[in-house]
């Protein structure tokens, strides 16, 4: 079997971000998905920004052999470390299957951007990212803080008072 994957998307961020200033587009987080994976990543626009995020994992773009990968066990260190210290704060839906679960806390990534904009801009800045060549995926939405949570127990379930991320299909 093989987990590498033949091509990555190797545009640098500066597009993007150049992009937003181009489109006049209101952003209210953005972070680069690195090393914490990226619910490491959201966990800390939920924390900085006082919102809950709600992510839909069928939306999520993900590298050709990586679930494969992950399936056939070969999970980087960085990745239980990830998942032990954000796992707290999300709650899954109990569809979603343990490898994607696994998947989001992955800590090789290809650095893409985690963006949230207005509502009312998000199609127009997607198409615009599009005409630009550039890949662009809404995975999410932002949520108030106090959204109440899921029914899916977590054995640390999180303090009403702290911002979460809920993961759906």
């Amino acid at each position: 079997m093989d987990c590498g994957c033949d091509s990555v998307d190797d545009t640098l961020n500066k597009a993007g971000a150049e992009l937003i200033e181009k489109e006049k587009i209101a952003v209210g987080a953005m972070t680069d998905v690195t090393g914490f994976g990226l619910i490491g990543h959201a966990r800390e626009v939920a924390l900085a920004s006082d919102v809950s995020l709600k992510l839909y994992a069928s939306r999520i773009p993900v590298l050709a052999g990586a679930l494969e990968c992950i399936r056939a066990g070969h999970i980087p260190g960085g990745l239980n470390n990830n998942r032990d210290f954000a796992e707290c704060v999300v709650q899954y839906e109990e569809s979603i299957a343990e490898d994607v679960k696994a998947l989001l806390f992955d800590p090789q990534t290809a650095g893409g951007l985690l963006i949230s904009v207005e509502a009312g801009a998000s199609e127009r800045f997607a198409q615009a990212m599009k005409a630009e060549g550039l890949m662009a995926a809404r995975i999410g939405e932002v949520l108030p803080k106090d959204t109440p949570p899921s029914d899916t127990p977590h054995k640390d379930r999180p303090r009403r008072d702290t911002p979460r991320i809920r993961v759906t299909c």
